[in-house]
């Protein structure tokens, strides 16, 4: 009896996510989509009070024109990081900070 070889196939994902892994650009890939993700979860009203955001650590960092926005921002937080995280599907990010 013939013996079969395992299958070299992979999905477009997997492959996609070897490539991120092999060539280290998985954090630089998840920043952005966190970064996109920001605009998608709260909003153009929000993202029109956004001045610059980045994210180091597993931190996104958002510095907002308005005060008002910026504590109201202050008491969803939890809130907010997890609709982010769920957004994308894991835990891209821990924490926000919010200037």
């Amino acid at each position: 009896m013939a013996k079969y070889k395992p299958s070299n196939e992979q999905t477009m994902g997997e492959a996609l996510s070897l490539f991120l892994e092999r060539y280290r650009l998985r954090r630089g890939f998840d920043d952005a989509m966190v970064l996109k993700a920001w605009d998608d979860v709260l909003g153009p009203s929000i993202t029109r009070q956004t001045t610059s955001k980045k994210v180091q650590n597993k931190v996104l960092v958002v510095q907002l024109d308005s005060s008002v926005v910026r504590k109201e921002l202050l008491m969803v937080k939890s809130k907010i990081i997890a609709s982010i995280n769920e957004h994308l599907g894991r835990e891209a990010i821990t924490d926000l900070h919010l200037f």
